[in-house]
């Protein structure tokens, strides 16, 4: 059994990421869709429909955590994830690297991380938090005192997962400067 509090942080901060990579991939459609085609891994006359599907079951994902549907959505989040990590592994297997992941958490400027095997790497350590929600909660109501160490943990994890980011991007761009011979 997992703790209550563990539990609604682990949904409110998969909430969080379903609902703002939903966002990103309907805030921009046009290269959301360019990256889904640029991953060779749907027929070309599918990918308009998935680049529709992706962000819309992103976003249910995200309401499943918070509606007290974690059960189904943990394995659910997981097993996307998954996905996520095969497709990005698949083309990294291709020796296709300096492609966007479409992951939308990529830089201000909205460019994405080029593929990398820490892009498979977060996906798993993430599909197997998600995991977690389909765990069994331990009884135990929460107080206030709660209420603020969620709010804690929830800003420690976005720091922690931005700091990931920025490690993944400084990593990409240092490559790309070993790599150059200009």
């Amino acid at each position: 059994m997992i703790d209550p509090l563990f539990n609604r942080a682990v949904a409110v901060a998969f909430a969080l990421l379903w609902w703002l990579t939903a966002w990103h991939k309907l805030s921009a459609r046009a290269e959301f869709r360019a990256a889904l085609l640029d991953y060779r891994l749907l027929p070309p006359m599918l990918v308009p429909l998935a680049a529709q599907l992706i962000p819309v079951g992103e976003a249910l994902l995200g309401l499943a955590w918070v509606t007290g549907l974690a059960p189904v959505a943990g394995p659910l989040s997981a097993a996307l994830l998954g996905v996520y990590a095969l497709a990005i592994a698949i083309n990294l297997r291709r020796g296709r690297v300096h492609m966007g992941c479409g992951c939308g958490f990529g830089s201000a400027a909205g460019r994405d991380l080029p593929l990398s095997w820490w892009l498979v790497a977060r996906n798993v350590v993430l599909g197997g938090l998600a995991l977690t929600g389909a765990l069994p909660v331990a009884d135990r109501s929460l107080g206030l005192h709660d209420g603020l160490t969620l709010i804690l943990m929830l800003a420690a994890a976005t720091v922690l997962f931005a700091g990931a980011s920025q490690l993944l991007r400084n990593h990409s761009a240092m490559a790309a400067w070993r790599t150059r011979h200009d």
